[in-house]
């Protein structure tokens, strides 16, 4: 009788584990679907612990989880516990002599920051911060952790200080005391790390923020709260100043800041919706498929026409029924009409169109059908992609089809729902805002003052001014121009392109070079002169003579 493959068993229960990880935001999520990858397309049956280690991403840890799970599963269903999977495995012969198997294994320390190194700092801006666990960005954890701190979180390479209190981040992400998820990335603290700043916090007396000095109520009036802080706090001379400076330019009661009307949404008077930009339906059909698909998963979803993006949420007030956009915002890619983008130009102009909107999270769909379409431009997607995590940092997810991208809105629906589970949105009411960057700058004065100082306050702008400001005109840079230009000559491929722009950032450094650093040259000479520019290029980027000769004839020639 053949030995029972245990492989479906534990696809099971590394899925669950996987599921339930990414609901908590911990970064155990990506090794268990790291795992599940690997697991799913091993190769043979799994009969026994030796075999499953040899799957990656699976290690002693969770070798020694599952076959627990395995007992259970044998015992409540009355099955007979499989020998491979007994209580004690055997001893490799190497491991097998006495002193081995009585030596103890070293118990490792645990790790506590020093009192007011970067790492304390951290952790206490952290458990202050973020008391709704839904983590806060780098910046916004410098914030609260200067006052904490004796060493600068910001390096200054000009005095030979290449570190700042903030590389003690790594320090906490590798003794498990804090996490991070999605891009831009969210910090958070671990339970271990959580018990933990709860005991420094308490030993060494920390009551509040030093920034917190006055507590600000948005929604009534301002009452200035001196007996708050820090045991050793900093000089309350300043308190009177700090004050007279924010009541000279936020009017809780009249709820103006800044010269700009706000209005405060409570989260119980507003219901969050998802917008599909109505380019994305190609047809009736279609745009009936989206809606009923999505309608099917409980999601309040609307086609509509969008200045920016394919998709993004707004929240709309149940009484009055306006509108304001919400921080996230997706671009939907299937990969032909993503290679199409990179050849006229769109690629990087959409890009940069989505970063003015102000929001925090961008996210990149691409679905991978009809890849054969592309093979032959595989190379500049893989790079544009690439550019797109790292250069824009945008959250980029791939899917096998729209079936998946659909699932993937519904989820991330739920999870924006939870987020802003209790939050009130500060609804921006400029009288007029003349452009895009005057509309993000809007959007970075009202978080300075609300969302640095409480995780209750969303700062949104209204859906009418998102689709009136950020329109088309006049968002293609003249970087963007310039490698749009450049790709329309034979052979400078987007790689090239973004290459040879930042050797010359504009068309007149080039002109320049070309007409007037090297005026006195001979024709023969011209065409050779890029070669030497970019002779050490390598891969995708290396420019061959036949092509540099082709850019000299559209740039040098009089």
């Amino acid at each position: 009788m053949d030995a029972p493959d245990f492989k479906p068993l534990f696809i099971e229960w590394i899925e669950e584990a996987a599921i339930d990880a990414t609901k908590k935001g911990t970064k155990a999520a990506l090794l268990y679907n790291r795992a599940l990858d690997r697991l799913r397309h091993f190769e043979g049956p799994i009969l026994n612990p030796k075999t499953l280690r040899l799957v990656q991403y699976i290690g002693d840890k969770t070798v020694k989880t599952l076959t627990a799970k395995l007992r259970k599963h044998c015992e409540q269903n009355k099955i007979e516990i499989p020998p491979e999977f007994a209580e004690k495995e055997e001893i490799a012969p190497e491991a097998a002599n006495p002193s081995q198997l009585t030596k103890k294994p070293r118990k490792k320390k645990r790790y506590v920051p020093r009192h007011r190194s970067g790492g304390f700092a951290i952790l206490i801006a952290l458990y202050i911060g973020d008391k709704r666990k839904r983590g806060l960005t780098k910046d916004e954890i410098i914030k609260r952790a200067g006052p904490f701190a004796d060493k600068s979180f910001t390096s200054n390479p000009a005095s030979n200080e290449f570190y700042s209190a903030w590389n003690s981040v790594k320090v906490l992400i590798s003794n498990d005391l804090v996490g991070f998820t999605g891009r831009p990335k969210m910090y958070f603290l671990t339970e271990e790390g959580q018990d933990l700043a709860a005991q420094l916090k308490d030993t060494v007396g920390i009551h509040s923020t030093p920034l917190k000095e006055y507590d600000v109520s948005y929604d009534n009036h301002v009452q200035v709260s001196p007996d708050q802080g820090l045991m050793s706090s900093p000089s309350k001379s300043i308190l009177p100043e700090i004050h007279q400076e924010i009541l000279g330019v936020h009017d809780p009661v009249a709820r103006v800041y800044n010269g700009i009307k706000y209005d405060v949404w409570p989260h119980d008077e507003y219901e969050i919706i998802l917008l599909i930009d109505n380019r994305e339906i190609r047809s009736q059909l279609e745009r009936d498929f989206f809606l009923n698909r999505l309608g099917s998963l409980n999601v309040k979803c609307e086609v509509r026409s969008l200045s920016v993006g394919d998709t993004l949420w707004i929240a709309q007030h149940k009484q009055s029924k306006k509108e304001v956009v919400l921080n996230y915002i997706c671009e939907r890619k299937k990969l032909d009409d993503l290679a199409m983008s990179i050849r006229d130009g769109r690629f990087q102009e959409q890009k940069n169109r989505l970063k003015k909107t102000g929001m925090k999270h961008y996210y990149y769909l691409v679905e991978e059908s009809g890849i054969d379409n592309v093979i032959e431009m595989m190379d500049a997607i893989k790079t544009a992609l690439s550019m797109t995590m790292t250069v824009s940092e945008f959250y980029l997810r791939r899917f096998k089809d729209v079936d998946e991208t659909i699932l993937f809105l519904a989820s991330l629906t739920q999870v924006i729902q939870e987020r802003l589970n209790g939050t009130k949105l500060i609804v921006l009411r400029p009288r007029s805002v003349n452009n895009q960057v005057e509309y993000s700058e809007i959007l970075d004065v009202f978080r300075n003052e609300f969302e640095h100082r409480s995780t209750d306050y969303e700062c949104v702008h209204l859906f009418s001014m998102f689709q009136d400001v950020l329109g088309k005109t006049g968002m293609m840079t003249v970087k963007e121009m310039f490698v749009l230009m450049l790709m329309t000559i034979r052979g400078v491929s987007l790689e090239r392109a973004i290459t040879i722009q930042h050797r010359f950032p504009t068309p007149k450094l080039l002109l320049h070079y070309y007409h007037v650093e090297h005026s006195n040259k001979s024709t023969e000479e011209k065409k050779k002169l890029l070669v030497k520019e970019f002779e050490n290029e390598v891969g995708n980027k290396k420019i061959g003579k036949v092509c540099l000769e082709h850019i000299y004839e559209v740039w040098g020639v009089k």
